[in-house]
């Protein structure tokens, strides 16, 4: 945070720059806590020596995952079933990888809420993946040793398009808006922000403990706990350098190329590739010559089942990564989806005779 609009300002260049607002994401973990003490630290700083003033105002952002009271803290609750993309809907993936979503009525979508929805989600994975979605509208990694496993994270749930925007500063667009996005721990290995949370005095107490017991039985492990486990144990056997040349070689991979197509109304990422197309390329649709009676019997079986549950519904336009998450969540899942373009134009009509 070396750069001119982080620092006080004066005259011409405060009229310039104005005054920032910097969003810190903090979990109490020892990554964010230590750069929550760090931006204290330069904030403090900032104002003994300059009588009062500073170089940006600090919003200090923390989502509340347990039901443990918080004191002492002037906050403001945000209930997790507030977001609200658009309607819930029920949806499929056919098997030809066509994302389809179905209304439900009003009664179901006012009964269901988001936290009820991450519990029916079938496997920890999907939930875990679902639930990225929701932080990553908000919140950011912070160390180098987590950056490196979001990294190989989003490698392994076919979501490799966003890794370059996920570890790279720069504007991060959300909607209609632009934001800035830096992550000042990206050099920082988490052996050594455990090392500053030991030697800062104090700092250690207000860590968060996780509470959630751990499973050592891979098949109910999600894709974000292996990752972590697999650098967790490098560390300890000495190749803590591995992260580095991770997050390194991560920020060599430059955006798309290909113009974009589109928003995925599932997490929202831009869409540079037709996913079904790639999906159909490399998936063997047609089964091998039926030979035997029985074969052709249970084949007919599964042909009338296919078609009793042919789903129909609205197109959705979902990136590869959320067609395959959604692949393994079964017939029916719902979930929020967000509106296309269309459809939020479709609710503002202008005509001639309007201002």
């Amino acid at each position: 945070m070396l750069d001119e609009r982080y620092k006080v300002k004066y005259g011409a260049v405060l009229e310039r720059l104005g005054t920032q607002r910097v969003l810190l994401p903090l979990s109490f973990g020892p990554s964010s806590l230590v750069l929550f003490d760090m931006i204290a630290s330069l904030l403090q700083e900032q104002n003994l020596a300059h009588k009062g003033k500073q170089g940006f105002e600090l919003v200090v952002l923390h989502l509340q995952e347990d039901e443990q009271a918080a004191e002492k803290i002037k906050f403001k609750i945000v209930n997790a079933d507030d977001w609200k993309l658009s309607d819930k809907m029920k949806i499929s993936v056919s098997n030809e990888f066509d994302v389809i979503a179905q209304k439900l009525d009003s009664k179901s979508e006012t009964a269901l809420t988001v936290s009820h929805l991450l519990e029916l989600s079938p496997s920890r994975s999907l939930r875990a993946d679902l639930l990225a979605i929701i932080y990553e509208d908000t919140i950011f990694q912070t160390a180098h040793d987590a950056m490196a496993t979001e990294v190989i994270s989003l490698t392994v749930k076919g979501r490799g398009l966003q890794i370059s925007q996920e570890i790279a500063d720069g504007p991060r667009s959300y909607g209609d808006h632009s934001v800035h996005v830096i992550f000042p721990l990206r050099e920082v290995l988490f052996a050594e922000v455990d090392a500053v949370l030991k030697l800062r005095e104090g700092l250690l107490q207000y860590m968060k403990i996780s509470e959630e017991p751990q499973t050592r039985i891979v098949k109910n492990m999600t894709v974000q706990a292996l990752t972590s486990q697999y650098f967790d144990n490098l560390d300890a056997t000495g190749y803590a350098s591995t992260a580095s040349t991770v997050v390194k070689t991560a920020e060599k991979l430059g955006g798309p190329k290909d113009p974009k197509t589109g928003i995925c109304q599932i997490c929202g990422c831009d869409i540079h590739q037709d996913a079904r197309k790639w999906l159909r390329n490399i998936t063997v649709a047609e089964a091998a010559p039926l030979v035997k009676d029985e074969q052709r019997k249970y084949a007919e079986a599964y042909e009338l089942e296919f078609r009793a549950n042919d789903v129909s519904g609205v197109g959705l336009t979902v990136c590869y990564g959320c067609t395959t998450t959604l692949a393994g969540a079964g017939s029916g899942f719902v979930w929020p989806v967000r509106a296309s373009k269309e459809e939020i134009l479709d609710e503002y009509v202008l005509t001639d005779d309007e201002e």
